[in-house]
């Protein structure tokens, strides 16, 4: 079964390269989020420049472009990374969680569950993981080989629920009835996940709902704390870092990758916004 045909993929703590030379490296997280569960040993996570230590029994969920780094492993760590491609889980996250929910997510990645929680989580991730195993290398039908997928996408729908209601019931949150702002900030989410890359205007955003650039900037800041263009921005310039150090493009290819007219003009773009130039920013990163 070919792995691109799946949206979601499962690891082990201990297969991701955190140790030595890795240590302190960006874990590239572009269009696709996901969640650590932490069955032995301690990592010290660095997510949108806020460190969080997880310890055995944790879990901790990312979102797509968040700026993950790993700080420091101790002891014998072992555990199961799941991530998910950001067009796979929008619509499903949408169906169940609000502009609030998200938010609160954000700043409130981690918990700690309870001896039964992870006895529960531990099994469902076993069990997803068997699944997602008993595929690989099988022969068979074009029918056989849609259904496993299918069979996989749903059983990674079920755990992504599954997680979320461990979630909110260790941080209870005050139910808020969902309005037409909530409604409004959640579509420029998903437009903004789609679109980043080729526009960094306002009004393309406010255009894409009906709405004067006026009105839906106020929206969007009074839902989310922040202004359009400050998503904007945190978009571009988290995937810009993300591929000075994770990828192997040149500045030049990373610059026409995020629809820069000049590499001169990404230059200042990313240095206005991270104090360093491109290349300068990938030196460091190649230092650590």
């Amino acid at each position: 079964m070919e792995q691109a045909m799946i949206p979601i993929r499962v690891s082990r703590l201990s297969d991701w390269k955190i140790y030595g030379s890795q240590r302190g490296r960006l874990r590239s997280t572009l269009d696709r989020c996901g969640v650590f569960f932490c069955r032995a040993g301690e990592v010290e996570l660095e997510i949108d420049n806020t460190p969080y230590i997880i310890k055995p029994g944790d879990i901790c969920f990312y979102v797509a472009s968040a700026l993950v780094r790993v700080l420091r492993v101790g002891g014998e760590i072992d555990g199961v990374v799941v991530e998910v491609d950001v067009d796979y889980i929008l619509p499903i996250s949408n169906k169940v969680l609000n502009v609030q929910d998200i938010l609160f997510m954000r700043d409130h990645p981690c918990i700690t569950l309870t001896d039964a929680q992870c006895r529960y989580v531990d099994k469902l991730l076993e069990l997803y993981m068997r699944r997602i195993k008993e595929g690989d290398g099988q022969v068979g039908s074009s029918k056989c080989r849609s259904l496993k997928v299918e069979l996989i996408k749903a059983g990674g729908q079920a755990l992504f629920y599954e997680l979320l209601m461990i979630y909110y019931t260790n941080r209870p949150m005050h139910p808020v009835q969902r309005t037409q702002k909530d409604i409004i900030f959640q579509r420029f989410i998903v437009d903004l996940f789609n679109h980043y890359r080729a526009e960094r205007e306002v009004l393309f955003y406010a255009e894409r709902q009906n709405l004067s650039a006026r009105y839906f900037s106020s929206v969007v800041k009074e839902k989310s704390g922040r202004s359009v263009l400050q998503w904007i921005i945190q978009m571009v310039i988290s995937e810009a870092k993300q591929l000075l150090e994770c990828s192997e493009l040149s500045i030049k290819e990373i610059a026409v990758r995020l629809n820069f007219c000049t590499q001169s003009f990404f230059g200042k773009y990313f240095k206005q916004y991270v104090g360093v130039s491109p290349k300068e920013y990938r030196e460091r990163s190649l230092a650590l």
